[in-house]
């Protein structure tokens, strides 16, 4: 029996796809993958950050292929921290607790505040909070921040429609634009709500976290409220002590960005941020929505909208600001925001063209054509799932284009060969690379 011309045409695109897949199959099967490596606090880790008064770094630390996630067990609570500059932020907390602890009255209040946090839990404090966890729910590790990027309301708000609409309301009648309005609207509130709790310190917390060195808009629920309590107990109690916690600085940027929170008045420093967004090319509804995306505290904020001044100059600038609100955990957050912070100091060695916008992790392209993406992983091993990341970034990206990568931690030689089989110049431990660089000029 004759076989009809379109006929044979489907089977054999279903047979090429089949060997395709069957091809893909193999490879993947034949990849060498690493376990992800548990570790000694001490492999990653100065003395100073393994131990030290009120607090240890649990052993072994576990990785997910790309960062460290740390576990503090101190006298105040447990405290998760996932990657080396969230530790480090754990930690200065920690040592501004054992701060408090030792001031007048300071005792009573913290050891109020755990107990209190630790009946509500009715187990050992656990502060490792997200303040959207409830809405969006928290994804495994920063998966989705190396995934593509399609700037759509329905994407971003995930999760948050469906818990503020009942099934087959908003997200079943009318047009897709009106329907991703209406989302987009929803989640806005809802964020409004979220974000409210960053508003409203008094002058005499804010003294508090400035003296104690620490950032005013803190998820850490023991030192909020042992701040809030302090501070109501006596706003000029040891103010003259000057704390510096464990030899932990932040950097320059975060460091500039919580100078300004310090001696600005908060509605004048509001209303410089909203302009200096406008100008930058959001519109009114994005800006609105940049304000009020609860993880993005006013410091991060002020942080963004410095690296944004930066960037003067640079196409595409204000995609940053985009991918920003895109983020959906702390995890993500801080990644992305110190994975911004590398780029501002490349920036400085070698100045960018434009900031893409085809994915969430900051990525540049530069005056040569190559594209240069930067990334603040702790440790990079060739894991399934970090291969997959792999993929995705590639799907994400201008094709054809050099590659570069910068992380700030290391790479392991397995994850390095894979990487240049891929067509990426790695760049590890890029700040040091960048210093000598720099230092050489």
């Amino acid at each position: 029996m004759r076989i009809p011309e379109t006929t044979r045409f489907v089977l054999s695109a279903l047979l090429l796809s089949a060997l395709a897949l069957a091809t893909i199959s193999r490879a993947l099967a034949a990849e060498d993958f690493e376990p992800p490596a548990d570790e000694h606090p001490a492999a990653s880790l100065a003395a100073a950050q393994v131990s030290g008064p009120n607090f240890h770094i649990e052993d072994p630390v576990h990785s997910d292929g790309l960062m460290h996630r740390y576990v503090i067990d101190s006298h105040f609570g447990v405290f998760d921290a996932y990657g080396i500059d969230a530790l480090n932020t754990r930690l200065r907390e920690v040592a501004a607790l054992t701060t408090l602890e030792n001031t007048s009255d300071g005792q009573v209040v913290v050891e109020s505040v755990v107990r209190g946090l630790r009946d509500q839990a009715n187990s050992v404090v656990h502060v490792a909070t997200h303040p959207v966890g409830t809405l969006l729910g928290i994804p495994r590790g920063i998966g989705h921040l190396l995934g593509g990027y399609r700037a759509q309301a329905q994407e971003v708000t995930t999760g948050i429609g469906h818990a503020l609409t009942p099934s087959g309301s908003s997200q079943s009648q009318g047009s897709e634009g009106e329907k991703l309005e209406k989302v987009g609207t929803e989640a806005t509130n809802a964020a409004e709500s979220e974000a409210a709790h960053y508003v409203g310190l008094t002058d005499a917390e804010r003294r508090w976290y400035t003296k104690l060195g620490v950032d005013p808009y803190t998820d850490n629920v023991v030192l909020r409220r042992a701040v809030t309590k302090m501070a109501r107990i006596d706003a000029a109690a040891s103010f003259g002590m000057r704390f510096a916690p464990v030899g932990i600085p932040f950097s320059g940027e975060v460091e500039r960005a919580l100078d300004t929170i310090d001696h600005e008045d908060p509605a004048v420093l509001r209303k410089r941020r909203h302009d200096a967004l406008l100008r930058a090319g959001l519109t009114e509804a994005e800006v609105k929505r940049f304000e009020h995306t609860a993880l993005l505290s006013p410091t991060r904020q002020t942080v963004l909208v410095n690296a944004l001044a930066a960037l003067d100059g640079v196409d595409g600038r204000v995609e940053l600001l985009r991918h920003a609100m895109t983020v959906q955990s702390e995890d993500e957050t801080e990644v992305f925001l110190q994975s911004t912070l590398l780029l501002l100091r490349y920036h400085a060695h070698h100045p960018i063209k434009r900031i893409l916008a085809g994915v969430r992790i900051p990525a540049a392209e530069l005056p040569d054509g190559h594209v240069a993406v930067f990334g603040a992983f702790d440790a990079v091993q060739w894991t399934r799932e970090v291969s997959d990341y792999g993929h995705a970034l590639n799907a994400a990206l201008p094709a054809g284009s050099a590659r570069e990568l910068w992380i700030t931690g290391s790479v392991s030689p397995r994850a390095q060969a894979a990487l240049a089989a891929r067509g990426w110049e790695v760049h590890a431990h890029a700040d040091t690379e960048l210093g000598e660089k720099l230092a050489s000029r």
